[in-house]
This record gives structure tokens, sequence and C-alpha cells, in this order.
């Protein structure tokens, strides 16, 4: 057998393959699955790898028990894409390799009763090019990246002059941007988010409980950086690094301070800040929805310098139990366009 699975249970070895690659970012590690396990409740992050002489193949995902009876005498599961930017990856482009890795994984799924998979590509990775051949693979959305890569000239040209007023009159007002420790600010920081969120009637998804800043605490490549008005926290947003990339995660303010602009100061200085440590790219993510004047797309937009596509990507594997599936519980169908429409 030629592939190996790994969970949270073999953290370190899931890590440890990984750090064979020198362009995956955050998303893939085992302490980001670690963190949305708390998101997908009864789902188990996994690792799946393939690897071959020098060629290396990985699929990270959540493995989900589906809990409708289909049948007596089995149970059947899912695969899905944590939240985020994820999908198979491959340090090799040998198109023999990549299929040979598919096969092994098909093989692998008919024997856990998997019977479909959903996917999250990596918009830096363009890896929809390595999916498998019956994945129907669609656009979802643009997100936002800033090129660090090109240099200060290039970050500071494509940051739209409205953007550049507005940090200017936050600093006129005394504004500064501090980076701290975590664990310093962190009932500060909750107290903000929770408050924004609410007022921008977040998805629930995205209301977080304590373990989940408890779990952000204990991950080591984050940094956090805070708008102070003196010792007062009143903005910041959450970054987690990899190598020479970075991820916006969370951010905030307080509603009080919101024509300042402040949560555009804070991502200029995360950004000049990183990119004179190296850092490379920083996927800022998309908006709440797929509209281009989405409030939080437009933010992020404003605050970065390229725009990348974001693809989804949806296989069934076993065509007879989605099947059954569909007409089993044809009246959950019919109300319920998505893909995974049972959960």
């Amino acid at each position: 057998m030629s592939y190996k699975i790994y969970n949270l249970k073999n953290k370190k070895e899931w890590d440890s393959i990984l750090s064979k690659f020198d362009n995956l970012d955050f998303y893939y590690f085992s302490n980001y699955h670690d963190l949305y396990s708390l998101r997908y409740d009864g789902s188990v992050p996994c690792l799946w790898v393939y690897e071959k002489s020098e060629k290396t193949f990985v699929y990270p995902f959540n493995l989900t028990e589906i809990l409708l009876k289909i049948d007596d005498h089995q149970k059947f599961f899912d695969i899905s894409s944590t939240y985020g930017f994820v999908g198979p990856y491959s340090n090799s482009n040998d198109e023999y390799f990549i299929n040979d890795a598919w096969n092994n994984f098909d093989e692998w799924c008919l024997k856990k009763n998997i019977i479909l998979e959903f996917i999250r590509f990596n918009p830096l990775l363009n890896n929809e090019k390595i999916s498998h051949k019956n994945t129907k693979i669609e656009f979802n959305r643009d997100i936002c990246i800033s090129d660090l890569s090109k240099g200060l000239q290039y970050f500071e040209n494509k940051i739209p002059s409205k953007t550049k007023n507005m940090i200017r009159k936050a600093v006129k007002n005394n504004f500064l941007v501090k980076k701290k420790k975590f664990k310093d600010i962190k009932d500060e920081f909750i107290k903000i988010y929770n408050q924004t969120m609410i007022r921008n009637n977040a998805n629930k998804f995205f209301i977080y409980d304590q373990k989940y800043f408890d779990k952000i605490d204990q991950i080591s490549n984050k940094k956090f950086y805070g708008v102070f008005i003196k010792d007062e926290l009143i903005a910041g947003g959450i970054f987690f690094l990899n190598q020479n990339n970075a991820l916006y995660h969370l951010g905030a303010s307080k509603k009080e301070y919101q024509q300042y602009g402040l949560s555009n100061l804070y991502m200029h200085e995360a950004s000049i800040d990183m990119l004179e440590q190296g850092v490379k790219y920083i996927n800022l993510g998309g908006g709440r929805s797929q509209d281009k004047s989405d409030g939080l797309f437009r933010f992020k937009k404003n605050n970065s310098t390229d725009l990348k596509k974001f693809n989804i990507g949806k296989r069934i594997i076993n065509d007879e139990i989605y099947s059954i599936l569909i007409h089993k519980f044809k009246n959950l169908k019919q109300n319920n366009d998505k893909f995974i429409f049972y959960r």
C-alpha cells in the first residue's frame, strides 16, 4: 500500500509530510484543521498522502459520516474541504503519478464507503489543475491577495488613494498600530470581535466561542496587529504564517471608531511589516457573499494588490449509493440545492 492516512492524533507526522513542500500556507497544516474541527461537529480531519520515490501527493479534508439511514448494515461517509482554501497538492506534475494517486484514492474511498467529495481549491496554488478527471470545477468568487514579492513600491502603488487617505486620517488622529502577543489582548479582542459580528449580522458559523480563541492562542505561528488609543485596544487583526505565506484570519474594530478607517491602518502596517520579514503573499480571502459590492470584499480589495479566482470542486464517487440517497430522501434534495444537501 503506497498511501497513508493521518489524523489529529498524528499531528507531528502530518506536519512533517507537509514540510517537504516550500509553498503551502497554513490552511494545510494540522493546527488549522484542529482549530476548525470545532466548527464541524462529527467530522474527522484527515491528511491523505500518496508517495512514490521523491514524488508526493497530499490531500487534507474532513471525513464525515452521513447520518441518514441508507443501509441497515453499512455506514457511509463524505469528504469535504475545511473552511478556507485547501484541496489536493503535489510536488510533481507527472501526469502518470497524479493519475496513479487518484486511482489509489478512489480505491480507498470505495473501501471506506465514501460517496462524494467537495473541494475548496487554493487560488495561490491553482491546484484545481490536478483534480480528479471526474471533478466538476466551478468558479465561486474572487479573493484578494497582496503580492509582496514585487516589493514595497508595487504594494503601495496598488493601494487606492481613498484607502491611503483613511490611513493618513487615522495616523493624524494619533492611532497607533502595535504588534502584541495574542494572549495579552485575547479577552479584549474577543469582546470587539463579538460586537463586530453582531453588528454585521454574521452567519452563526463565524460566531466563535472561548474554546476557539483559546486554540488560536496555542498556535505559535500567528501574529496580532492591534490599533490602540493610549492603552486601549480598539481594532485589530490575526494573521497566520507559514514560510513565505500569510493569511488574514480574523479582524474587528469598535463601532465608535469606524469613521477613522482603523482596519485599513492595521492591514497596511501588517502588510509592510510582513513584507520586511520576507513574506511573499498575504491571502486576505473574499467577501461574505459572491456579490462584488459585498462590504467585506470591498475592504479586502482596497487593501490588497491582486484578485485571484477561487474555485470549488464537486465529485460523486459512488454513483449507485448517491442515487439511492437522492431517491430515498428526495424531499430533502428538492428543498436544498447544495451538493451536500442532507447536512
